[in-house]
């Protein structure tokens, strides 16, 4: 709390009586009574005599007459500030709430008043008074400040489902929001436990801040989404190992084995043989169980290998283009991407097999592999097109963004 948050030391002892309503008496003058006790207690707070500046004020109060509003008004002010420089918050608070209620304080005063107050019961951890003033405050002017300071409030004292409501409104339509902000956020929807809205902040946070350990998180965020199936899965550990932020054990087998069960046996022994290379797998278990992966996967991606002609030219003769995007697929992990954009548009062209459950994710999951693709042959414009391009299943078209945001970086 500071001179500037409070502001009233340019208030004069004798304002224009249209700086108060009419319900304040006083005539906008302090009392005569009381000018020389007012006039010492204030030059004692300019020279940081706080416990003077409090005396002064008691020896005014206590002169003979009656205090106007206005007389009160001015007490309260002088007091607040020597309050919250004697760090007893309480009766600052105390204080400041009575300046507001005061038919003295001027009305264009009372939006900072608001948010002093606001400030200050969050400092006492009385939250529901933080929340109360806020929320008046928010009534009389569309801050966003003011929403983030409630949105704590909210988020301090265990409503969550608030706190994200007004942190939302507080960012919404900024150009770039505050890093600290969209982490309030994130903090609010994990413990309402919300995974999907965990995931949806980390996404702002890569476009904003593409920190690793955002990209780390987002990615974790992603894959514990509520009925995430294998295709999205496999996906997800796709743009993970692509922004470099697979680091454990488990990472690397689960998305070798997804691959394996896609029968892409060279992208299950690329992943294989680049943990091993990292030296992620450390216990003579995971050493021995993935070595053993490896092994299935450098026999399968051989057969891939031997028969891809055959799969290609069998693919090219299928109505559907299912098989196209298997051979595109093959192609691609199999260091060929030229071939895998031939393959893969051919598919696209005709279409995967209507009426299947997976047939959306299959569409989306075909134009985010050919942008793969068009990445490795150094075709960005291209890339960003087929990644726009999936916009069929939620969860996949997220995924095709964040490639589009990498490839973009």
């Amino acid at each position: 709390m500071t001179a500037a948050t409070i502001a009233f030391l340019s208030v004069a002892f004798t304002a224009p009586a249209t700086a108060q309503s009419a319900a304040c008496t006083g005539g906008g003058k302090i009392s005569k009574t009381i000018a020389k006790q007012m006039i010492a207690a204030q030059e004692a707070m300019k020279a940081k005599k706080w416990q003077e500046s409090l005396n002064k004020l008691k020896e005014a109060e206590a002169q003979p007459g009656a205090k106007s509003q206005f007389d009160q008004f001015h007490i309260g002010e002088i007091r607040s500030y020597v309050y919250a420089n004697l760090k007893q918050d309480a009766d600052a608070a105390r204080e400041l709430e009575a300046g507001l209620n005061s038919p003295c304080m001027a009305e264009a005063k009372k939006p900072e008043r608001l948010k002093t107050l606001v400030a200050a019961y969050t400092r006492l951890r009385n939250f529901p008074k933080a929340i109360d003033y806020g929320n008046r405050a928010i009534k009389v002017s569309s801050d966003p400040e003011m929403k983030v300071l409630v949105a704590q409030a909210y988020f301090q004292s265990g409503n969550n489902k608030d706190a994200i409501r007004l942190m939302n409104d507080a960012i919404e339509g900024t150009s770039k929001p505050k890093e600290n902000d969209l982490l309030l956020i994130r903090a609010a929807c994990d413990k309402a436990g919300d995974t999907n809205c965990v995931s949806r902040v980390f996404e702002k946070l890569v476009i904003y801040y593409p920190k690793t350990e955002y990209w780390q998180n987002l990615m974790v965020a992603l894959r514990q989404l509520k009925d995430i199936n294998d295709t999205q899965q496999l996906n997800v550990f796709r743009l993970s190992n692509q922004v470099n932020v697979m680091k454990r054990p488990d990472d690397f087998k689960e998305m070798a084995q997804l691959a394996l069960d896609e029968k892409l046996g060279c992208e299950a022994q690329t992943i294989l043989e680049q943990g091993f290379t990292k030296k992620v797998f450390v216990e003579k278990r995971d050493i021995d169980v993935n070595n053993r992966l490896l092994t299935t996967a450098k026999a399968q991606c051989a057969t891939e290998k031997s028969t891809i002609a055959s799969s290609d030219a069998a693919a090219k003769a299928a109505a559907t283009g299912d098989a196209d995007v298997q051979v595109g697929a093959q192609y691609l992990t199999t260091g060929e991407p030229a071939k895998a954009i031939e393959a893969l548009q051919r598919g696209i062209q005709k279409g995967v097999a209507k009426g299947t459950p997976e047939e959306a994710q299959k569409a989306d999951e075909a134009n985010i592999l050919l942008g793969i693709a068009q990445l490795k042959a150094n075709n960005k414009a291209e890339a960003a097109k087929a990644f726009r391009n999936a916009k069929r299943d939620p969860t996949m078209t997220r995924i095709a963004k964040l490639w589009a945001l990498n490839a973009n970086a």
